[in-house]
């Protein structure tokens, strides 16, 4: 058992010694104890109403309080809080057993009272979990039932060759009305005549192998007797405990959906349906290559909601994403449709608008505003109200970088705040101002010197396991070195890394230098996991993974020690090529961690496309976790889902007590965050320390 967790005791005794007693007889075994005494009915029934009791210790001398009493309240309530009765006198072991007591222990037998209070509280804490798996085995049956009958992909299951279960889709695919017409019959008399030997010899090879997922051309005969090619991918299920197998047909129909699907899903922000900062950058870009050509003039608005920070610590990070949400749709009833509205990040948003007159820049920035403070957002029940402010810049060809177009407008919005809240500015050009160009050309020169001289050092912050797990992670993080020699996070240097493409050379800096201490390391642990981060420009690096490769072919590195670990916004913004990227590195036996994943109404669309082992939450969800309620369930909807599809999840920013016990209860399989230890070079974090 591990020490952190906290028996909530319930003594039941006149004596307020008693439970101090057993609080220290327990301390000193390494065990917490949260004891609450009661002497009388009433403030027992109070105590078991509010839900707070793990274990039971009813003492015998009690006046007012018979055993049977406490045993009595206990079942009226439909509780499982075991009892034990401890002290002199009545009634003896087989009566009090018989009455339905947990165990009887003796007034000084204090060893086998130590030992009665773990077993019992090791006995709720399985019987909470196996509840807790019950109900999520059953709830995970009626959401894949769900998807299924909602699904467009043709889906059926197949028990001894024979359907079971087939969705609506599948039914309209082969001209069937309604399952009856189909159940029971032999998925072979669906297979044309001249495919049916090949489809039996697959059969029988997939259930002799161990392969999760098998797929198969063929050629398929509908009701009618007409036939169509299709892929039928088999993998394996039950249904109800029975094991069965699941096919889904995707024809080249299926096939031309996908792929506008993911184009799709490729140009919009997963939270608001809005487009991308990707996507909508390559309309900047058009935009200025227009007015460059003289073909046209437009503008850029940049808006962020004030004092957001606030809101998502009112409503949690959910209810955030609603807010941010509501927004985008105030945004797309007031502008117009020539008009390109995205959502850069976070709580900002851009529009590109050929309107250019500052009349009428003015007016639309007003009616933005007016729209938004007016809107009301309905959160759980909670009426949240935001203001915004807003920078423009106007594209007129006087330069072709959209990053100085965006440094305008955010010039302007900063200008604007230094006015607001619930304001808004064009940009003026100040007198020997840099262009953004200027401005990047001097940070590229910057990284190059970094790189150059080695200005950079990684740190290691230890990923703990909540289970009884003591494998070594760490989380590798890049530093850069100041003039002291000290290591810093500079953001703004990666951000302009990034934003110039010298993201590219940091990341072969990070792995190279990541590699080695890998390798290092594992000569003393060879169980050991490093997670090195990749920037969402490294799925844009045709030659990145070649090179990488190379390296981690010729050092041959047990399977599942190196973990890539990416941003998810990056990986649904590049949604193919980061799946393409995912595929490749379980190829070469590395894994793929997704970080700031859990925001958006569908966080694990994203997981369909890229195949990933590990979900880092949002850190977001951390902030003021024991008091924020919203985020404590996003939490627990997030692991219970990722534990379903088999994925690993890891709550970072743990910097409380508080924090890391809510977390014990929310599902998470790892933590990680400075209250446990700061990043640092050393790796000597004491991994036993929290198993179990």
């Amino acid at each position: 058992m591990n020490s952190n967790s906290t028996i909530r005791l319930l003594v039941v005794s006149e004596a307020p010694e008693s439970a101090e007693r057993v609080a220290s007889l327990m301390r000193t075994a390494g065990y917490a104890v949260k004891p609450t005494t009661v002497a009388d009915p009433d403030a027992l029934g109070k105590a078991l109403a509010n839900g707070s009791v793990d274990v039971a210790l009813h003492v015998l001398d009690t006046n007012d309080v018979e055993l049977g009493d406490t045993l009595g309240a206990i079942r009226e309530r439909g509780l499982f809080v075991p009892v034990l009765a401890c002290g002199e006198g009545e009634p003896a072991p087989g009566p009090a057993l018989a009455q339905g007591a947990a165990d009887r222990i003796q007034d000084d037998d204090d060893e086998h009272l130590r030992h009665a209070i773990v077993r019992e509280f090791e006995r709720v804490l399985t019987r909470r979990r196996a509840h807790y798996l019950d109900e999520a085995y059953r709830e995970s049956e009626q959401r894949a039932r769900a998807l299924m009958e909602s699904s467009r992909d043709a889906i059926a299951y197949i028990h001894d060759g024979m359907h079971v279960l087939a969705n609506d889709a599948y039914l309209s695919r082969f001209g069937y009305e309604g399952f009856e017409e189909l159940e029971g019959t032999p998925m072979v008399d669906m297979v044309a005549s001249n495919n049916r030997d090949k489809l039996k010899e697959f059969l029988r090879n997939f259930s002799a192998s161990e392969e999760a997922v098998g797929k198969l051309d063929l050629s398929l005969q509908q009701a009618d007797g007409s036939t169509f090619d299709a892929e039928i991918e088999f993998s394996r299920a039950s249904i109800e405990g029975e094991a069965c197998s699941q096919i889904i047909i995707r024809d080249q129909g299926n096939t031309e959906e996908l792929e506008k699907q993911l184009e799709l899903l490729s140009q919009r922000d997963s939270v608001t349906g809005l487009y991308n900062r990707q996507h909508f950058m390559k309309l900047l870009q058009r935009a200025l290559a227009a007015a460059e050509r003289d073909e046209g003039s437009s503008a850029l608005l940049q808006l962020n909601l004030d004092d957001f920070h606030q809101v998502k610590e009112s409503v949690g990070v959910i209810g955030g994403d609603q807010v941010i949400t509501d927004v985008a749709r105030v945004l797309q009833k007031v502008c117009g449709e020539h008009d390109a509205i995205a959502r850069l990040d976070g709580a900002t948003y851009a529009v590109l608008t050929p309107v250019t007159d500052t009349q009428e820049l003015e007016q639309l920035a007003t009616r933005i505003r007016g729209a938004i403070k007016d809107h009301v957002c309905d959160v759980d029940g909670t009426s949240i109200s935001v203001t915004a402010t807003l920078g423009i810049a106007r594209i007129d060809g006087s330069t072709a970088d959209p990053n100085d177009i965006l440094s305008r407008a955010e010039r302007a919005l900063s200008d604007a705040m230094n006015k607001g809240p619930d304001a808004h500015r064009i940009y003026e050009p100040r007198a020997g101002e840099l262009s953004q160009k200027q401005i990047d050309q001097q940070w590229v020169e910057r990284i190059k010197e970094v790189l150059k001289n080695d200005q950079l050092a990684l740190l290691y912050q230890p990923i703990v396991s909540l289970a009884d797990d003591t494998t070594a992670r760490y989380e590798v993080q890049p530093r850069v070195l100041d003039d002291g020699g000290h290591a810093v996070e500079d953001e703004e240097l990666m951000a302009a890394a990034a934003r110039t493409g010298m993201s590219k050379g940091l990341d072969r800096w990070v792995v190279l230098n990541a590699l080695k201490a890998l390798v290092e390391q594992l000569k003393h642990d060879r169980e050991t996991i490093f997670f090195v981060p990749l920037s969402g420009h490294a799925f844009d690096d045709p030659g990145l993974f070649r090179w990488i490769h190379e390296r981690v072919r010729n050092l041959k590195l047990p399977e599942g020690r190196l973990v890539f670990q990416v941003d998810a916004g990056a990986a649904a913004t590049r949604i193919k090529q980061a799946g393409a990227f995912a595929t490749a590195a379980h190829k070469i036996g590395c894994a793929m961690a997704l970080s700031g994943f859990g925001n958006g109404a569908e966080p694990f669309q994203v997981t369909r496309h890229v195949a990933v082992d590990y979900l880092r939450i949002n850190e977001e969800f951390m902030r003021n976790l024991a008091e924020n309620a919203q985020n404590q369930d996003a939490i627990k909807q997030i692991t219970a889902q990722a534990r379903e599809l088999g994925k690993l999840t890891i709550c970072p920013g743990v910097a409380d007590a508080g924090t890391l016990t809510v977390l014990w209860g929310l599902g998470s399989d790892m933590i990680e965050g400075e209250f446990l230890q700061e990043a640092s070079r050393e790796r000597n974090y004491d991994f036993s320390s929290m198993a179990m």
